[in-house]
This record gives C-alpha cells, sequence and structure tokens, in this order.
C-alpha cells in the first residue's frame, strides 16, 4: 500500500484547532470584510455622485449644439464677406461649430457610458417630451 494519502482524505479528517486562533481568524476576516466594504461604499457612492453631476450638466452642454448651428451661417458669411469675421478665417468658425456639436455629442454618449448599473438619468423627468 502507498504511504502517502490523498490530499482530499486528509483535509476532510477531523483536526482538533486552538480555539482562540479561530476567533482571531474570524476577527481577521472581519475586518478585511469591513475594511473592502468601505472602500467599496466610497467608490460607489462616488460614482453615482459623478454621474448625478454629469446628468446635471447635460442640458447645459447640449446648448453647445445650437451655439454650433448658429456658428455654420457665421462662417458660411465669413467666407462671403471676410471683414466681418474681424481678421478670423471662415475655417476656424466652422471648425469650432463642428467642435462644439461633437463634443456636446461625445458628452452625452460619455455619461450614458458612465453611468452605474441599473441606474437611469434622475434628470429626464425634467426634458420635454417629444425630446426622449
Amino acid at each position: 500500500m502507498s504511504e502517502i494519502q490523498p490530499r482530499t482524505r486528509t483535509l476532510s479528517q477531523a483536526t482538533r484547532r486552538n480555539p482562540v486562533l479561530r476567533l482571531l481568524w474570524f476577527f481577521a476576516r472581519l475586518i478585511a470584510a469591513i475594511a473592502v466594504g468601505s472602500v467599496l461604499t466610497v467608490f460607489y457612492c462616488a460614482w453615482h455622485l459623478a454621474f448625478f453631476l454629469l446628468c446635471m450638466f447635460r442640458p447645459v452642454v447640449n446648448v453647445l449644439v445650437f451655439g454650433g448651428v448658429i456658428m455654420l451661417p457665421l462662417s458660411l458669411a465669413a467666407f462671403i464677406k471676410p471683414e466681418t469675421a474681424n481678421g478670423m478665417p471662415f475655417w476656424a468658425i466652422l471648425l469650432m461649430a463642428v467642435g462644439f456639436i461633437s463634443f456636446a455629442m461625445g458628452y452625452s454618449k460619455f455619461v450614458e457610458w458612465f453611468a452605474p448599473p441599473g441606474e437611469a438619468d434622475p434628470f429626464e423627468r425634467y426634458r420635454r417630451r417629444d425630446w426622449r
């Protein structure tokens, strides 16, 4: 017969342990669980607060779309009559318009990506119903 016992048989045998060590092991695991739980709590609170603030500023950033739409005819006017732009080239105004619109759209997509799981936009109820 083999003198080496399988590991499962060794672990399944009843072993006598010191109750003080078991109590110390329990408190060590309890302190570790409390520390991990506290860190996760702070992380999730910061995540939800950041999402709330980002959602709060979403309508403000969406005003940039209107600014970009207004700047498109302005760039056309600067192309036709350059003295209306006071020395600024028309393509700079056009790039600003594209930048405003793309920043506003990117911000909205980022806020949707950044949302915690199962969380909806808390400011959705304040938007117009025909824009949803």
